[in-house]
């Protein structure tokens, strides 16, 4: 398994949780969503994402993010125009995941948990609907469902056991 991860994914399938609950076992957790970048700003690693963003190239910051000493999951809702970010830090060595749930279980989760509009959902599920071709080629293997059958939410500690028993 890579010393770094990255987690995408389906909305509402648990990659932040995953990530907290990474940290809590020694993980440094970069939510890229949060507040601009808040969390690569507390860990000095927000210079070396623009970097990555800018020259489509991972190499700095995973250099950066070594030098932290520890382990680094960054989880990322991405828009499609930044794949290209996954196949940079997968170049890198980064193991990058997937989280996938069907689409109605999915909107039924982002529903209950509240607070975000549902129509950014629908767009963001119609975009990877578009492009799933594309995410599956570049995620491979390395895809694990966050929702179980029923449509409620997996464990991280179960999400976690797929991946690493994915390698």
């Amino acid at each position: 398994m890579a010393y770094h991860l990255f987690v995408a994914g389906v909305p509402a399938t648990g990659k932040t949780w995953l990530g907290c609950w990474l940290a809590e076992r020694g993980y440094i957790h970069i939510d890229a969503e949060k507040n601009q970048g808040a969390d690569f700003d507390r860990v000095g690693l927000h210079g070396a994402w623009d970097q990555l963003i800018a020259a489509r190239q991972a190499l700095l910051f995973v250099k950066a993010a070594s030098a932290l000493g520890k382990p680094v999951v960054v989880n990322w809702g991405f828009r499609l125009c930044y794949l290209y970010v996954v196949t940079a830090l997968q170049s890198e060595g980064v193991a990058a995941w997937w989280l996938h749930a069907n689409r109605e279980q999915a909107r039924a989760a982002f529903v209950a948990r509240g607070g975000f509009d549902v129509a950014c959902f629908d767009r963001q599920m119609d975009d990877i609907e578009r492009d799933w071709p594309a995410l599956s080629l570049v995620f491979g293997k390395r895809v694990v469902h966050g929702l179980r059958q029923d449509g409620s939410q997996r464990t991280p500690e179960e999400i976690w056991a797929d991946i690493t028993a994915a390698g």
